[in-house]
């Protein structure tokens, strides 16, 4: 088969490489029908994460091919959608919807093989893959850039809204103006949020994010932003607020807007950012929540609203590659000139 081989920073190409096999009763191998470019690939890509020559991606969609003897959920010819995590849906972490404290949790891409590839082994299968309500022939372009950001954006997005304790009739801001972050305002408005307002520095991902329903506000790490959210809202600050980005600037911003007695919820994974005072947080009784999301626990709820019709997020995805044009594609990413791409592995 063939998949993507990260070297070394700002070099990823495609290679041969092993067929995936059965290795453990719990296993199957799925042939990989889309794969999604994420924001947190580039981190790798940028290498400003540590990893090491091999495999990489952790989104995809597909077909089962074979089965171990163990599986019992599961059949040759199901197709399937991962989260971007694996679990072993055994443990209490895994009962309570917490797959990401599972003792044997694993990222694709990461901790196992990557899933930016044609084929790949998935552990822990029966606990881990959810099938989809369509034969792997209705899967195509438009399809998947429904379903591939429930993989990682959107799940991360939605649990976002989740810690910050978005509730209805909430006026709610959004720190970040990447996929996730258009996530997340997305689902705090599913969640009943009277007011949605997204705070980023790209004009044209603001464009998405109005697409999606939310207020926008252009802003800069040079100046506090504080005095622009309150002119939005009237004079009054957002009881609510979901950090998407996992910097300082980010991070500072969303405690800053956050009204008094507010609540926020940080998804975005933390990257160089300090200690936080105790006083910070008690002296204006900010709650504060954060998190890997448990994309297993949100991913059937989700499935069904695309069914449904009641969820498209499909403004996410802006470009598809096929998997040999891998390397355009994460420089379309890394220059942002594309909002987040999806490849597709026939």
């Amino acid at each position: 088969m063939r998949g993507a081989w990260f070297s070394e920073p700002g070099r990823i190409e495609v290679r041969d490489l092993p067929e995936p096999r059965i290795a453990d009763p719990g296993d199957v191998v799925v042939d990989i029908r889309y794969a999604g470019i994420c924001g947190s690939d580039l981190w790798t890509f940028r290498g400003l994460v540590p990893h090491g020559e091999g495999g990489i991606g952790h989104e995809f969609i597909g077909r089962v091919r074979e089965v171990g003897g163990a599986v019992r959920t599961l059949r040759p010819g199901d197709t399937v959608i991962a989260p971007f995590l694996f679990s072993d849906g055994g443990c209490e972490e895994c009962r309570r919807g917490l797959q990401p404290l599972c003792a044997n949790a694993g990222i694709w891409g990461k901790d196992w093989e990557g899933a930016q590839a044609q084929s790949i082994r998935v552990p822990h299968a029966d606990a881990t893959l959810v099938t989809l309500p369509w034969d792997e022939s209705e899967i195509d372009d438009d399809l998947a850039r429904k379903l591939i950001p429930l993989c990682d954006v959107f799940a991360t997005g939605t649990h976002g809204v989740t810690l910050a304790d978005v509730e209805r009739g909430d006026t709610v801001a959004v720190i970040g103006d990447g996929a996730v972050g258009i996530s997340a305002a997305m689902a705090a408005a599913r969640a009943g949020a009277d007011r949605v307002v997204l705070l980023g520095e790209r004009a044209e991902r603001l464009k998405v994010a109005e697409e999606a329903g939310a207020l926008t506000l252009r802003v800069s790490r040079e100046e506090s932003p504080v005095p622009a959210v309150r002119e939005l809202l009237g004079g009054r600050l957002p009881d609510r607020v979901v950090e998407c980005v996992g910097m300082q600037a980010a991070f500072d911003t969303a405690l800053d807007v956050v009204r008094p007695a507010g609540s926020v919820g940080f998804v975005g994974v933390p990257h160089g950012v300090g200690a936080i005072p105790p006083m910070r947080l008690f002296g204006r009784q900010v709650r504060l929540a954060g998190g890997v999301a448990p994309a297993r626990h949100y991913l059937p709820g989700l499935i069904d609203d695309v069914v449904h019709g009641r969820l498209d997020p499909s403004l996410l995805i802006d470009r598809v590659y096929d998997l040999d044009d891998l390397a355009e594609g994460y420089a379309g990413m890394d220059g942002g000139t594309a909002l987040k791409a999806i490849l597709r592995m026939a």
